[in-house]
């Protein structure tokens, strides 16, 4: 495949879209960036170009943990829906 310009210890990597929009992440890359089979990245587009990131599975779980939506005034209203469903 074409090389590209050096990115850190890693060459750039020409990679072809396949069919269902797939593509081949090459094991440089993985190895570099520790990425293992299973691993889930975050794909964003940022001035243009496809920026992957890593999640580490904390971060998967942090909408879970701490969410970001205010939680002030939840347990009253959990309590006035459970009132009013018991009507």
């Amino acid at each position: 495949m074409p090389r590209g310009r050096l990115y850190g210890a890693v060459m750039g990597t020409v990679v072809k879209v396949l069919r269902k929009r797939q593509i081949t992440l090459p094991k440089e890359i993985c190895d570099a960036l520790g990425i293992e089979e299973g691993d889930l990245l975050l794909l964003e587009i940022e001035d243009g170009k496809i920026v992957a990131r890593k999640l580490d599975p904390v971060d998967v779980l942090e909408g879970f943990l701490a969410p970001r939506e205010p939680v002030e005034g939840l347990v009253e209203e959990i309590d006035r829906e459970r009132r009013e469903s018991e009507r």
